[in-house]
């Protein structure tokens, strides 16, 4: 299912890439059972927040089962925010539990 969610972000990380950040501690990984999710936790000056960097599987059971998880573990390691990556196809889902959009990420190759 990480796999999958890997083969859409345009080339920035492959799976071993993925698999080495969990590995050296940068990324965890939250299996469930239709679904996973891989998350990195940002330390930004005025803001730490748990990012969901990959997803994939069950639709429902990563909103209503795994993102749930996700918040607690995020307040838990004080965690002010919970953010995420991924298609525009989000939105509509994540907006009915309380996620504003707030940008999307573009890229363009530089040759």
């Amino acid at each position: 299912m990480i796999e999958a969610a890997v083969a859409t972000n345009g080339g920035f990380e492959t799976i071993e890439d993925v698999e080495q950040q969990i590995d050296d501690g940068l990324y965890q990984f939250w299996p469930a059972q239709n679904s996973a999710v891989v998350t990195s936790i940002n330390q930004h000056r005025r803001v730490k927040a748990l990012t969901v960097v990959h997803g994939g599987g069950d639709l429902a059971e990563l909103l209503d089962r795994v993102e749930p998880w996700l918040c607690r573990y995020a307040k838990m390691i004080g965690c002010s925010h919970i953010t995420g990556m991924g298609r525009r196809g989000w939105d509509r889902e994540c907006k009915k539990r309380g996620y504003e959009f707030a940008h999307v990420t573009m890229m363009k190759e530089l040759t």
